[in-house]
Parts: C-alpha cells; sequence; structure tokens
C-alpha cells in the first residue's frame, strides 16, 4: 500500500493515513495501529478522491467530529497542557500540509513553461494560483494555532 501522508491524529493518539495512487483514500487509525475508519469502506460517506491532500482534509474533519469519533478522557489529565500540545501539532500539521502543497505549486510553475496551447496554460495559472491562496490561509492559520499555543504555555 502506497501511503501519501501519514500524521498524528490531532485530537487523540493515533495517526491518519492517505493512502493509494489516485484514487486516494483515507483512514484513520488508533494508538495500536487498528482502523477506526477508512474511506474506502467503512461508511465514511465519502468516495475516493483525486488529491491526496483533500483527502488528509477531509480526514482531519472526519476525525474532529465529536459525533463521529468518540473523544476519550484520561483521569488526572492536564486538559489545558494537553490543548495547548494538540494546537502545537495541528499547527505542524498545517505547516506540513502547507509545504507540501507549496512543492506541488512549485511544479506547476516548472511545467507551466511546457503548456502546448492556451488553454493549458490559462489552467496551470489558475491552478498555481488557487494553490498559493490555500497556501496563504494554511500558513496563517499556523500562525494564529502558533499564537495560541503561546499564550497557553507562557
Amino acid at each position: 500500500m502506497n501511503i501519501q501522508h501519514r500524521i498524528d491524529r490531532p485530537y487523540e493518539p493515533g495517526h491518519i493515513e492517505v493512502y493509494g495512487d489516485e484514487p486516494y483514500e483515507w483512514r484513520i487509525l488508533d494508538h495500536s495501529g487498528h482502523v477506526v475508519r477508512d474511506s474506502a469502506g467503512y461508511g465514511s460517506g465519502n468516495a475516493s478522491y483525486s488529491s491526496a491532500e483533500v483527502a488528509l482534509r477531509d480526514a482531519i474533519t472526519f476525525d474532529a467530529d465529536d459525533s463521529v469519533v468518540p473523544i476519550f478522557f484520561r483521569h488526572g489529565a492536564d486538559a489545558e497542557l494537553e490543548n495547548a500540545a494538540q494546537t502545537h501539532r495541528t499547527a505542524d500539521s498545517l505547516r506540513a500540509m502547507a509545504t507540501a502543497l507549496r512543492s506541488a505549486a512549485s511544479q506547476a510553475v516548472l511545467d507551466s513553461r511546457h503548456a502546448t496551447d492556451d488553454e493549458a496554460q490559462d489552467y496551470l495559472d489558475a491552478r498555481i494560483e488557487t494553490m498559493e491562496r490555500i497556501v496563504q490561509e494554511l500558513e496563517k492559520s499556523a500562525e494564529r494555532l502558533h499564537a495560541a499555543h503561546q499564550v497557553t504555555v507562557d
């Protein structure tokens, strides 16, 4: 199985993986590596994805939904510290997604040099512009989370 992305679950122990070679699927693993949900057949309501990054986004969103994935509490846990750690991990995940998307945008810029016609060039230009806007939003969100994390730990 070709794993495209593997990140720590933002809200509880375990991992989120995006796998496949287009179409892509996602799955959520618990701390022991057991599959909690898999978009390929466990009733997530989603079909396969043509973008690994969109699959990752949907997996994170799905994992955050309290009505779908239960949240387990540990007795004696320091909620404020755990929230700060979670905020930090989420900011890191957003930065990783921004880096991956920035790399894809750079590749699209390189590809645009070889566009065979105006329609192909217009497509690549629109794709690059959209990716750059998404990268900016991811970076802004990561910075806001980082600032919230700093307030909590200070």
